[in-house]
């Protein structure tokens, strides 16, 4: 029988010199400290016949696609295995740098050091998670947290934004423990649906993950330290990783009246606490086998169509400050950027065969996830913000309501127009056919 072995590390990616943090535009200045650690966890999954998969999950906004591109090949090469096995995710902490050269600088400047830095240290955990690497079961469990708030309310005037206690949320949360042999847990996964945007300060910071992953430490600190007792005492530990699910429009309930505000300290403690108290709620309930893990990947593209602005109006606009005026300029200046349409590209990490993770290069919103999850009977779970990012996409009906996340989303990253309602339709289609695939293969 086919033994299938898992290997983890862990890495510090937090920014030696001040750098601008990315994910508010409001954030004109660069980082004055640090709040937390920026951390990266990186999953090595291989068989008898060697490497089959990288996983990276890192506290970042999302992956440039300038920086996940390079980085994928890299990988690749130096293990042996195809870019399309590797999935680097980013939680989309909005205290971090901006991670990539291909954005506009009003959401955070990137910093050349900065992603460098990254890189390698990206690479030092991947080879340090491959020489890792041994034989693991996989055990799931669910439970739910309220600490999310769709953030799409219908306004009077016809608008849409802020908090909506009717609209639709995720609240559930799933784990993923990987045993050694000996019984002793060797990774821990995480898979919720909130946007990490409880501070926007000049402090970098994982925002609430962070607060779970360490809530989630300590309390699993005794339990780990009475397994290294009873066995060889070498310090076995437990590599933590928090799985953004489509968050595109959940915000943390944190609210004065019928609007979102921003916390600090206390309120990290709350909401990252709550969620890492739910998970605790799963694993005390009991994790179920998840089947005998057989690690596949398979990737996919759906092309999505754009309503792309005239030269006339490109022009019109260039002089205009903000925003408008800098996307202006810039597909001005870079007129290969003015397509039609663009792809969504999509990628499936296999674990056994009823569980699995669909990686999307694109900040989602929650309808989807609640999509996936009932038409895969919970055997896929989303994790957006996976190998690059073209911004928000985003459904029929939000299409056609407007608001942020379908208006006035795309300049930031550059993008060359809003979506039509036909994006949903393509989307759908697009995941059906790659989980028909799997089911088939």
């Amino acid at each position: 029988m086919t033994s299938t072995t898992l290997g983890a590390a862990t890495a510090d990616i937090t920014p030696r010199h001040p750098v601008d943090l990315s994910g508010f535009a409001s954030r004109t200045e660069p980082m004055t400290g640090v709040r937390a650690p920026l951390e990266l966890q990186a999953f090595a999954f291989g068989d008898d016949g060697g490497l089959r998969a990288v996983l990276v999950a890192a506290d970042l906004l999302w992956w440039g696609p300038d920086v996940a591109e390079a980085l994928r090949a890299r990988i690749a090469a130096e293990h042996g295995i195809g870019a399309e096995a590797v999935l680097l995710h980013a939680s989309h902490t909005h205290s971090g740098p901006q991670p990539g050269l291909t954005f506009s600088t009003l959401v955070g400047r990137g910093d050349r050091d900065y992603l460098d830095f990254l890189a390698t240290t990206t690479l030092e955990a991947v080879a340090a998670a491959v020489a890792d690497r041994e034989p693991v079961t996989v055990a799931r469990g669910s439970g739910s947290c309220s600490i999310a708030l769709n953030r799409r309310r219908a306004d009077p005037d016809g608008g849409r934004g802020g908090p909506d206690p009717d609209g639709p949320v995720d609240p559930e949360v799933t784990v993923i423990r990987f045993d050694r042999p000996d019984g002793s847990a060797k990774a821990l996964l995480t898979h919720y649906a909130c946007h990490p945007v409880i501070t926007a300060d000049q402090l970098a910071g994982p925002d609430f993950p962070g607060v779970t992953r360490a809530r989630l430490a300590e309390r699993l600190g005794p339990l780990r330290q009475a397994q290294d007792d009873a066995s060889t005492g070498s310090g076995k530990t437990v590599v933590i990783a928090f799985l953004q699910g489509c968050c595109g429009d959940l915000d943390p309930a944190l609210t004065e009246g019928d609007r979102f505000v921003r916390g600090g300290d206390a309120d990290l403690d709350r909401l990252g606490g709550a969620l890492a108290d739910s998970v605790i709620a799963v694993i005390d309930a009991g994790l179920e086998p998840a089947g005998d893990l057989a690690v596949r990947t398979r990737t996919g593209t759906a092309q999505l169509p754009l309503h792309t602005p005239s030269l006339a109006m490109l022009a019109n606009r260039k002089d205009e400050d903000g925003i408008w005026g800098d996307w202006s300029r810039h597909l001005l200046a870079h007129p290969e950027l003015i397509t039609e349409e663009i792809p969504l590209r999509l990628i499936m990490l296999e674990l056994t065969d009823g569980l699995a993770l669909l990686g999307l290069d694109a900040e989602i919103t929650v309808e989807y996830g609640l999509w996936l999850k009932n038409w895969s009977n919970g055997g896929v779970l989303p994790i957006p913000y996976t190998n690059g990012m073209i911004g928000y996409v985003v459904t029929a009906d939000q299409v056609r309501e407007g608001g942020y996340e379908p208006d006035d989303s795309y300049p930031y990253v550059y993008r060359s127009g809003r979506f039509t309602t036909r994006t949903e339709e393509i989307v759908r289609s697009a995941i059906m056919s790659l989980l028909t695939e799997r089911t088939t293969a």
